[in-house]
């Protein structure tokens, strides 16, 4: 009786997991049947890598934003520190600094930006993650501007770091192949680990996770630090792929990353969602701009969709927990 119990639970949690990704594969796969019908070069399997090659820096700033939504925070300094991250890196190469100890040396930097600067005035101050994000993110982004003098400054004699933006397996490119390894150790992390128990439980109810023994303060602290680094690893990829550092590096990216966070069904006060659906929710984005791109649309159109999507997504969280109370 207890097996056939344990089954039909195992076989609930599948079904309420197949229903949250309903909504994201639905419009994934209309736009994609959309793109098919009107453009005989979208549905390859070359253009697929495409997609995901143009994904792949949204998709692991996407995935530290998922850390800090489910916790029930916010990061707005994502494209600050990012920017940030790789023009550190510029410098750090310029002064002689070992490519790979540089890529150490500015994952740590973001990490201490987004425990320190970021976290800790959060979560132990109690200040608006609204107000410390935004603040961050003008500062990163000037910071870079200030050491760069506003200027792009190039890495192409860096043979190793342009092999590692633009190298490929097959196919396959390998920022492809680092941002799904960073999917799925926080797959792992977040589904796996007690620490991913700690980060849903925070989010869905703090004052209980408190009670619970669970250091509420601190868990908010550490998905501030994984975002920032995250974001900090994703400048040194965008800086590997453009072979160039630019402190304007992917402006808006963070609005993109919320979008798709919050498609992928990840609740904006926190407690539900999970990095499968980011997954879903960032090939929805980069799925959108290939298309536009080949249909010859300008792809100024991407952020008025992604707008009107990250919109809707508020909208229809703000719906699902309705429904849930």
């Amino acid at each position: 009786m207890s097996e056939l119990s344990s089954g039909a639970l195992a076989a609930r949690r599948f079904w309420e997991a197949l229903l949250s990704y309903l909504g994201v594969l639905t419009v994934l796969l209309a736009l994609i049947a959309f793109f098919s019908i009107n453009q005989s070069r979208f549905f390859t399997l070359a253009n697929f890598w495409n997609v995901l090659d143009g994904s792949s820096v949204l998709l692991i700033v996407s995935v530290g934003l998922t850390f800090t939504m489910l916790c029930g925070g916010f990061d707005l300094s994502l494209s600050g520190v990012l920017a940030l991250g790789g023009v550190v890196l510029w410098v750090l190469l310029s002064h002689g600094v070992p490519l790979f100890l540089a890529i150490i040396l500015v994952i740590l930097g973001g990490t201490l930006i987004g425990a320190v600067v970021t976290g800790y005035p959060i979560a132990y101050l109690d200040l608006p993650f609204f107000v410390v994000t935004l603040g961050v993110l003008v500062a990163a982004r000037g910071l870079a501007s200030v050491i760069t003098s506003g200027e792009v400054e190039g890495l192409y004699e860096q043979e190793t770091l342009r092999k590692i933006g633009n190298g490929r397996i097959g196919d396959v490119t390998y920022p492809v192949i680092i941002a799904l390894v960073v999917l799925l150790l926080a797959i792992v992390v977040t589904r796996y680990t007690g620490y991913g128990r700690m980060i849903y439980a925070v989010g869905g109810n703090p004052e209980a996770a408190r009670l619970a023994g669970i250091n509420v303060r601190l868990v908010r602290l550490s998905t501030y630090a994984i975002s920032a680094s995250l974001c900090a690893f994703a400048g040194v990829i965008e800086t590997a792929r453009l072979a160039a550092a630019s402190p304007d590096a992917d402006q808006g990216i963070e609005f993109s990353a919320a979008a798709a966070v919050l498609l992928g069904g990840t609740s904006f006060v926190g407690g539900i969602g999970s990095m499968l659906g980011t997954f879903l929710g960032v090939m929805f984005i980069g799925v959108l701009k290939n298309g536009l791109i080949i249909s010859s649309i300008s792809v100024y159109w991407q952020g008025v969709i992604t707008g009107v999507v990250l919109f809707a997504s508020v909208l229809i969280d703000r719906f699902r927990r309705r429904r849930s109370t």
